[in-house]
């Protein structure tokens, strides 16, 4: 049985998080101290030091744990989950949906004084999670057109940079709808999608 966690600890896990992403939206991570985070989140050094080594701790921990989130909530319900009703890859709605749910995080993460190897812990997360998806969705992956490791570079690549442009764009354009062309994209493939023969 899960061992559930104290409310109040989570709170304060939480506005030290919060903490962290505004204070790394004002100024960059490397200028942050741990006095700046306790500040910002009305808490005493001595609490920060009972949930967090320092504050590369804290970022690692609020890293993974949004990472492990959007992989979980993202990842295939069923082997035969392809696409839905108006030909959206159901797999693409949800990723757009969380990202939508957690744009601040996101695009602190990959913003101007965002964190360098956040993108990189992404794509591994990506990686990871279509390697998974291929073994289970596909009878014979070793007999695909392209070689897998291609394929899924080509993937986890596109799909960063359309969410890169997403949030830069300051998401100008729906969930459902960003997850629609993706999907357009990568079922039809680019020149078809663009009307190219």
């Amino acid at each position: 049985m899960k061992k559930s966690v104290d409310p109040r600890v989570k709170r304060t896990r939480n506005m030290l998080k919060e903490a962290l992403l505004v204070l790394i939206e004002e100024k960059g991570f490397d200028a942050i101290t741990i006095r700046d985070l306790t500040e910002r989140a009305e808490i005493n050094r001595a609490t920060f030091y009972q949930h967090y080594k320092d504050k590369f701790d804290l970022l690692d921990q609020t890293i993974d744990e949004m990472l492990l989130s959007f992989a979980t909530y993202a990842s295939p319900k069923s082997s035969t989950e392809f696409t839905d009703n108006d030909g959206t890859i159901p797999i693409f709605s949800r990723m757009f949906e969380f990202i939508s749910e957690h744009a601040f995080f996101f695009q602190v993460m990959m913003g101007k004084h965002g964190v360098p190897f956040f993108q990189n812990r992404f794509l591994n997360i990506t990686r990871k999670f279509m390697d998974e998806k291929i073994k289970n969705i596909h009878p014979h992956p070793e007999k695909m057109s392209i070689p897998k490791e291609i394929y899924i570079q080509y993937m986890v690549f596109s799909n960063l940079g359309l969410i890169s442009y997403w949030l830069e764009s300051d998401m100008q354009y729906s969930a459902k709808y960003m997850a629609k062309q993706l999907s357009e994209l990568t079922i039809r493939g680019p020149f078809t999608a663009a009307g190219l023969k």
